[in-house]
């Protein structure tokens, strides 16, 4: 919530008198204070206030009435519109009311609503909108209004994008077809009805497609069937037998060089794997002029305050915990004195997050912490931003550390179309390594609760810190990107691909969740290039 405006004048709200059903008849005052509910049990409704008292809450007599159970932040005697000879107020009962997103209670230094104002009923509760109708309303909304409400119930509905994105799809049809005037609801419903019959297209032309599938299947099995026979005749024609031999040796010869390729590949994973670096990240995000961080906001309960959007309420107030934004990502040695090569937004991970910019804006920025774990190493290194390249992702990082260690060799040109491949790295983070550490060490850990950088270094000290291999082909090379299909997820960007020479022909840096098929990564010789503008020297042409 974003704070604009002081609190709400206090209760205590005086019981209504026998018979009074929640307040008092406004007369004498022209138009209708109209109450609109985005969220809540009467979502997407709106409530005309025909009295100048309007008790809002659980209780029976409540004139703006939740059932009881429907939303525990709402009270039996919440608070009462009142509506007095400037206009209407709010009076706070026995819960707190929030105006327009802000973090604390009351009217922010106003003594009466405006048209438009959001009204948070108790924290997380139920939101309405406040807003005053002309004495003699039209009868339908229009399609803008109708759009606008849907809009602000799915704006302060619950949950995350997608479900709130959902929640608009799902309240704008009825809002359309039975809010709207007869003629907007003559053309919305043929909108729809456009839409039904395109649907229902796509599906015949879906059947009409798996019906040729099908076709096609059973004029393959009956090719197979065929060539069963000509197994059954090459028995008794001898020069059928011959040709069938030399089918044999060739599909020997064949069998082979895949059992070769399999042993190269089992020797490339145990040589390379050790210097392959799980790569664990945080930053925060402190006030420039007084080095203080963000902190989340905290309830009363202790636990972090989220606002109408699912996002942490933050200040650089309080003694809440510090907000950080964590990560792991993969890295691999390219250099004997600690260089090691991943992703521009492994190294700099704000670069690649649009909602850390406005926040820059307001004079912040990051301190970041980049740790690096090996698996034969208990203890982990600090890495060091060293550069980072403007065309691709890719980025260096220093251990010093690591200095002497034998890294990978890098390839001196690209991989080629239809190539075997390698993929080292440690897609799904921390998930992926306590899944492989056994149920009984990863029981213990969750057991004990440790915080993100405590758990790895004991998955470390365990001996549980190892890259997963994945094996697959190149499908496509440019100048600037290799795509190959050996799995891989989130945790694996900037793992090295490797040839079954073991050398590294590109850096993974974009998994195509959407396509499981295909994977991305930056070519060697982009990592040559940015390794020699760092360094100075040509790192294929090192001893």
């Amino acid at each position: 919530m974003t704070p604009d405006s002081t609190p709400v004048i206090k209760g205590p709200f005086p019981p209504p008198e026998s018979g009074d059903p929640g307040g008092t008849p406004a007369a004498g005052l022209g138009g209708d204070a109209v109450i609109l509910h985005l969220t809540g049990p009467h979502r997407g409704s709106r409530q005309h206030l025909t009295e100048a008292r309007a008790l809002v809450g659980t209780a029976r007599e409540a004139v703006v009435h939740f059932p009881v159970g429907a939303d525990p932040a709402v009270g039996a005697r919440h608070a009462v519109l009142v509506r007095g000879d400037g206009g209407w107020s709010v009076l706070e009962v026995d819960g707190q009311v929030y105006l327009n997103s802000a973090d604390v209670p009351g009217l922010q230094g106003r003594e009466t609503l405006v048209p438009g104002d959001i009204l948070e009923i108790g924290t997380g509760g139920p939101v309405i909108r406040f807003v005053m109708q002309t004495a003699n309303p039209p009868p339908y909304k229009s399609m803008k209004e109708a759009w606008r409400d849907c809009v602000d119930c799915a704006r302060h509905g619950r949950g995350g994008l997608v479900r709130r994105f959902a929640l608009f799809l799902g309240t704008l049809p009825g809002e359309l077809l039975t809010r709207t005037s007869p003629r907007t609801r003559a053309v919305v419903g043929g909108a729809f009805a456009v839409l039904l019959v395109t649907a229902g297209a796509l599906v015949a032309y879906g059947l009409r497609l798996e019906s040729r599938i099908d076709a096609e299947e059973a004029r393959s099995a009956r090719v197979a069937e065929a060539l069963a026979g000509l197994v059954g005749l090459a028995e008794t024609d001898p020069e059928l037998r011959g040709l069938v031999a030399e089918l044999q040796e060739a599909l020997t010869g064949r069998i082979e060089a895949l059992e070769e390729m399999s042993s190269a590949g089992r020797r490339v994973v145990m040589a390379a794997s050790s210097s392959v670096i799980f790569v664990q990240g945080g930053y925060q995000l402190v006030e420039t002029e007084s080095g203080r961080p963000l902190r989340m906001l905290l309830g009363p309960t202790g636990a972090p305050r989220i606002g109408p959007g699912g996002i942490p309420l933050t200040s650089t107030e309080g003694g809440g915990p510090i907000f950080e934004v964590q990560f792991t990502g993969s890295a691999w040695l390219a250099s004997d004195d600690g260089l090691l090569v991943t992703n521009r937004h492994v190294a700099i991970p704000w670069s690649e997050n649009d909602q850390v910019g406005p926040i820059f804006e307001q004079g912040f920025e990051p301190r970041l912490r980049l740790l690096g774990y090996l698996p034969d190493r208990a203890e982990p290194v600090e890495l060091e931003f060293v550069a980072a390249s403007r065309e691709v992702d890719l980025a260096i990082v220093r251990a010093a550390e690591l200095t002497g260690r034998e890294p990978l060799p890098i390839a001196r040109g690209n991989p080629g179309p239809g190539q075997a491949i390698l993929v080292l790295g440690y897609p799904a983070g921390i998930d992926a390594l306590l899944a492989r550490s056994g149920a009984v060490f990863a029981d213990s850990i969750m057991r004990r609760r440790p915080d993100f950088w405590a758990v790895v270094r004991e998955l470390s000290e365990a001996g549980f810190i190892r890259p997963l291999a994945t094996r697959g082909i190149v499908g496509q090379v440019t100048p600037s990107t290799v795509a190959y299909d050996a799995e891989t997820t989130r945790g694996g960007s900037g793992g090295p691909v490797l040839s079954l020479d073991g050398e590294v022909v590109a850096v993974t840096f974009a998994i195509l969740a959407e396509f499981g098929g295909s994977n991305l990564g930056v070519p060697a010789s982009e990592v040559s290039r940015l390794l020699a503008e760092a360094t100075g020297v040509d790192v294929r042409d090192a001893p």
